[in-house]
């Protein structure tokens, strides 16, 4: 509107000059806008998919696609209301597969038990890396008994599952600490509990679950010693994974 009136006031403009500049003015914007749009679509498309990376990477660990450390407590802290039982997982021997066949190799090892987890655990199950070989799954509103049943099928999955790992006869198997949460304890005083109990596995011949009783965390000085050294460790991952 603003150019037609500015070239109704151009003396001796013929009238198909006037046309052809006044269609020129309203086409101008119709050519450049598709481009622009594009423009700015593919950009929000690129900081979506962005996010989502990012996201992810929070969420997820990038080696077995379960969950990371922080991301699982946070979330289980969302569900201790309804109580629940919490697993603490721990590959055997896992340093020997290092040394024995590589790095690589371990690697896939971790994987197949990842694998073992999502294919025996119930749907609602929190399962996530705590680092190295160590993992935690909790079972919303599951009591032991519930808990001891699954670690058994895990054990027993694992030992299935564990021969043959990328072509090598492996044998990898699994320990696990099993504490039900009480409304009483803290999230870390639970997995305390839950540490223990997967020494006492580990302690008394591997590949076997052990369930925390609520005394356990009374510690002698032998406990105590494996309690520190376990702390200890703990700290090393979260830190190196943070």
């Amino acid at each position: 509107m603003s150019i037609a009136t500015a070239l109704a006031f151009i003396r001796g403009l013929p009238p198909h000059a006037y046309w052809g500049i006044l269609s020129l003015a309203a086409i101008i914007p119709l050519l450049i806008a598709p481009p622009i749009a594009i423009g700015a679509l593919s950009v929000l498309r690129l900081l979506t998919i962005t996010i989502d990376r990012l996201d992810n990477c929070v969420r997820y660990d990038p080696l077995t696609g379960l969950l990371t450390r922080l991301y699982l407590l946070n979330q289980i802290r969302e569900q201790l209301a309804i109580g629940g039982t919490f697993l603490m997982i721990d590959a055997d021997h896992f340093k020997s597969v290092n040394d024995t066949y590589g790095h690589d190799i371990g690697d896939e090892a971790l994987k197949c038990l990842a694998n073992v987890l999502r294919a025996a655990l119930p749907p609602d199950a929190l399962a996530g890396r705590l680092g190295g070989e160590e993992f935690g799954v909790f079972l919303p509103a599951k009591a032991n008994v519930e808990a001891a049943h699954l670690a058994d099928a895990l054990c027993n999955a694992m030992r299935r599952s564990g021969k043959i790992i990328a072509g090598h006869r492996i044998n990898l198997t699994i320990s696990i600490g099993v504490a039900q949460h009480r409304p009483s304890n803290t999230l870390e005083q639970t997995m305390k509990l839950a540490d223990e109990a997967l020494y006492h596995a580990k302690r008394t011949g591997r590949d076997r679950y052990h369930i925390a009783a609520d005394n356990e965390s009374d510690a002698t000085p032998a406990t105590a010693s494996i309690r520190a050294h376990r702390e200890r460790r703990l700290q090393q991952l979260a830190a190196a994974n943070s």
